[in-house]
């Protein structure tokens, strides 16, 4: 088993065998009923706080510890133990130990380990398991998530070999004690953050099969697990649905062989062969073509060159500072920068309704060394703010979030990724290189001392950074009160100042109050702002407010009239609900996220509630074409430069320009924001807002183009 370094992957999880009796199998406990614990198993410590509830075996941990065990018949030979374990809290630790009939301890995994991490003990410390040790690659604990856990075992060289939703974490780690055998599963809830929380675990098992067999039962699951995530359609990603029936069929064939324990070697074999001829098939049907072209001149002229959904960031080689325009195929979103790690000038593009055909801005012509191309999905606007990925599922949402960077798509339920404070480079690249996410949220009320607490000038300094990710960005998400909106305005200011890209504005809002004015608060945000907003968190009231609902149906009234508002408000592209309360007598503010998922009317409410898609078609400007500038650029002075005060003076010094010269000012987005005609000298720039803008001044058929900075504000 010490060779099979990718073979566990998920052989027990709800795709695979969670709930059948695979050959080899010596002890199968998947907690089927619900109540007190059988007989195999003996609670100790506590008395009732470990149960089976929900089909799990569930520990409820409060400042007691609650611990079981399980003994069975000794096992001496090469044997895999497979169990699947989740945490209600990432703090946490719940140590799982496999003792010997004779008392000596094997090995000891610890979930949690007080650090939101699984660990494996490395030593016996005064006769109890310690040193415990991060595996490689280090396994970060999500809350509310099942990990599927397999420990190999070997008593001829008296070793383990431990997996980690199929990821090999630590090879060859030695027996704790010289152990000969295995009799005993000993489970102690030692730590959960505030003692209030639960592990559960699910799927105990114990096999001991051939090598060939082991192999072919992981192969099985590994390709259940593809066809269950598998997107059917023509985009990029996306399977052919003859190639999904194609494999299935195979698939069904192999699990009959898998299925008779009495199939020889060789007709196991023969059927591992056959699943993984199919799986690389059936992998090379995945749609993977050129979606953006491309041309080294205006109007899609010049050379062409076609670019696959990826992340470019120093790889265009030939092809850095080089695109005039492009074509993008409809269902994709493309991303240029100026330079190479995503900052200076920028710009999105999205193809939700249509193909683009897309001169770039003059200040990205022939000047973009980043290129990000990624699929695009026309979510709905209705999310959800945290609650468990679960809960993403039980209100029927289209998109979520958890304050995190680490999380997945679950189906048709776009994650969407949210730096809680900081952020680097690093993690900005491994966002960005992810083609199943396309948007990302910055810092969670740095406004708030209890949040991420930052400095506008800190946050401007780390907001650039998650530029490098090429994702379609938003800002920081501010409180709803007055402190909230100096900051916002404050980094925005300094944001389009130095002429960073922020693609929509991410607000909070607890106020009890009408629709109206929940509107006007929006639409003066946007009014000053001219960006998209998104709700991210929101709810009719909350504990922590003066002004709550009198009962639940008004709390699931005031919010249902939210919703309405929002999405009838073109403005507003998506709304997050916030779920999470605490136990108290005014949960009735918010849906329950304890387990099992119980919801009150708002909860219900709101899972039949069905909104419109989020994103409107962007109408792009197109950028101007450079190469019939005739103008010298000597010919026209504009200062000051930058422009503290109010008004811009244009120096025509040229005698030839003298009437009908029109003057235009576009903003770093491309949109025109200021016109004026007749050769005008000074122009009133003191309403435009902070921050780089393009001048263009044309005279029939010549154009000249400058770049301008406005810090008058």
């Amino acid at each position: 088993m010490r060779n099979l370094l990718k073979l566990i992957v998920f052989l027990f999880t709800f795709y695979g065998f969670s709930q059948t009796n695979p050959c080899g199998t010596i002890l199968n406990d998947t907690f089927d009923e619900a109540g007190a614990l059988p007989t195999e198993w003996t609670e100790y410590n506590t008395t009732g706080s470990a149960t089976f509830a929900s089909g799990k075996l569930k520990f409820e941990h409060s400042t007691d510890q609650p611990s079981a065990y399980r003994t069975f018949n000794a096992i001496s030979n090469k044997v895999t133990l497979s169990f699947d374990v989740s945490a209600s809290r990432s703090y946490a630790s719940c140590q799982v130990n496999l003792i010997s009939e004779t008392g000596q301890y094997l090995a000891t995994l610890d979930v949690g380990s007080k650090s939101a991490s699984i660990q494996y003990a490395t030593t016996i410390l005064e006769g109890v398991p310690g040193g415990f040790t991060n595996g490689s690659p280090e396994i970060t604990l999500q809350t509310n998530t099942f990990y599927a856990i397999n420990a190999n075992i070997n008593f001829t060289t008296k070793t383990i070999d431990y997996y980690v939703d199929g990821v090999l974490m630590a090879a060859d780690v030695p027996f704790l004690e010289p152990a000969n055998n295995i009799a005993k599963v000993d489970i102690q809830s030692l730590f959960m953050y505030n003692d209030n929380g639960q592990f559960q675990f699910d799927n105990i098992y114990f096999l001991s099969v051939d090598e060939n067999r082991l192999n072919l039962m992981s192969s099985v699951s590994v390709s259940e697990t593809l066809l269950s995530a598998v997107s059917i359609g023509v985009n990029y990603g996306q399977y052919p649905q003859t190639a999904v029936a194609t494999f299935q069929t195979v698939l069904n064939e192999v699990k009959t062989v898998l299925a008779n324990c009495e199939a020889t070697s060789a007709a196991v074999d023969q059927a591992l062969a056959d699943l993984q001829a199919a799986k690389v098939v059936f992998e090379a049907t995945k749609k993977d073509d050129p979606v953006l072209e491309i041309y080294s001149e205006y109007d899609f002229s010049g050379d062409m060159h076609e670019i696959y959904c990826g992340f470019y960031n120093g790889t265009l080689a030939a092809y850095d500072n080089w695109a005039v325009s492009f074509t993008l195929d409809k269902g994709y979103m493309a991303t240029f920068a100026e330079d190479v790690n995503g900052t200076g000038v920028s710009k999105v593009y999205v193809a939700a309704d249509h193909d683009l055909r897309i001169n770039l801005p003059a200040e990205l012509q022939k000047k973009a060394s980043f290129i990000r191309v990624s699929p695009w999905r026309d979510v709905h606007k209705k999310g959800l703010a945290g609650g468990g990925t679960d809960v993403a599922v039980a209100l029927n949402n289209s998109w979520y979030y958890n304050w995190s960077n680490t999380g997945e798509n679950l189906g048709e339920i776009e994650f969407v990724p949210n730096q809680w404070s900081g952020g680097s480079i690093s993690k900005s690249v491994s966002l960005g290189e992810r083609m199943d996410i396309s948007h990302h949220m910055a810092f969670n009320e740095p406004d708030n001392d209890d949040q991420s607490n930052m400095t506008t000038d800190k946050a401007i300094e780390k907001y650039e950074l998650l530029l490098a990710s090429g994702l379609r960005l938003g800002s920081p998400a501010n409180t709803d009160g007055a402190k909230g909106a100096t900051w916002r305005n404050e980094f925005m200011e300094k944001a389009e100042a130095k002429g960073l890209r922020v693609d929509y504005i991410v607000v909070h809002y607890y106020k009890k109050t009408s629709p109206a004015n929940f509107y006007n608060w929006l639409k003066a945000i946007h009014d000053k702002w001219q960006r998209p907003i998104w709700i991210k968190e929101f709810n009719y009231g909350a504990p922590w407010v003066s002004n709550k609902p009198v009962d639940i149906q008004a709390s699931s009234d005031g919010l249902e009239s939210y919703i309405n508002m929002l999405d009838d408000t073109s403005f507003v592209e998506r709304y997050s609900v916030f779920t999470w309360q605490p136990d108290n007598a005014e949960r009735f503010t918010f849906f329950t996220v304890r387990r099992p998922i119980e919801l009150n009317v708002s909860g219900i409410m709101y899972r039949d509630h069905v909104s419109p898609v989020a994103y409107t078609q962007e109408v792009y400007e197109q950028g101007v074409n450079l190469a019939v500038t005739s103008f010298e650029k000597s010919n026209i002075r504009l200062y000051p430069n930058p422009i503290t005060g109010k008004e811009l003076t244009i120096n025509y010094a040229a005698s030839s320009i003298t009437n009908n010269v029109v003057v235009k000012i576009f903003n770093v987005y491309g949109k025109e924001v200021f016109k004026k005609t007749n050769t005008p000298k000074q122009i009133d720039v003191s309403s435009l807002s902070n921050g780089v803008y393009l001048v263009q001044m044309i005279s029939g058929d010549k154009k000249i183009n400058k770049k301008i900075i406005i810090t008058n504000q």
